[in-house]
């Protein structure tokens, strides 16, 4: 896998279409990464006024500059804290499409399994014994099945956060939602909010696997 920018090597002149794509796509996910952010500040924001108590926000309100600078600073620590939330979830999500590209992990996963030595479980194993062996037996298989089924979690939640803030129903509630769907009112649904929310859950995957692919593609024309 070559996951970098495109770049002269040997002398060979780098092909400048590759090149252009590739820092477009940069660009371009620089972009979504920011707007992506939004509704992860929105949801720590939800969050966070949910957990200060209204006594303690009234009184700060009521003071003067002290408020401004309260406003200033839970509005940047809204956002860096989504911003950190953001990533951890883009992360889970983007790791199996990198590392799937990626020959020598998948070389080195599959030798190990291969060549790995199982323990057999006996009758009169203890049972923490028996659950060391199922666990060894199973690596490091299970390191990229744990990862799936992360992977999976993370899209839910990722989707509900979407769903939150794009609602692509007039109330905003996911139980609204799921009545409309099961009932098949699909003029009830706010198409525009739904495309909102499937470009911000896989505007960032698709622009990877996209400079992957520009990777890969650059290697292949120069051997």
């Amino acid at each position: 896998m070559n996951f970098t920018m495109p770049k002269r090597e040997n002398g060979q002149k780098t092909n400048p279409t590759l090149r252009l794509l590739y820092w477009g796509l940069v660009i371009a996910g620089i972009w979504f990464a920011y707007l992506n952010i939004q509704p992860y500040e929105r949801a720590v924001s939800f969050l966070g006024g949910k957990a200060t108590s209204s006594a303690f926000t009234s009184l700060v309100a009521a003071i003067p500059i002290i408020n401004g600078i309260a406003a200033i600073f839970s509005k940047s620590l809204s956002w860096i804290l989504g911003a950190i939330l953001w990533s951890v979830i883009q992360i889970i999500e983007v790791l199996p499409l990198i590392l799937y590209n990626n020959e020598k992990f998948i070389e080195k996963i599959v030798s190990e399994a291969d060549g790995r030595t199982r323990y057999q479980e006996k009758d009169n194993d203890d049972p923490a014994l028996r659950m060391l062996k199922r666990t060894y037996n199973h690596l490091p298989i299970s390191v990229v099945s744990n990862l799936e089924v992360l992977k999976i979690f993370t899209y839910t939640v990722d989707f509900l956060i979407c769903l939150t803030v794009y609602s692509p129903v007039e109330s905003g509630k996911i139980s609204d939602l799921i009545f409309i769907l099961a009932t098949g009112q699909w003029g009830k649904l706010d198409y525009g909010n739904l495309a909102l929310a499937l470009i911000t859950l896989f505007a960032i995957e698709v622009i990877v696997a996209l400079i992957i692919w520009v990777g890969k593609l650059s290697y292949a024309i120069k051997s």
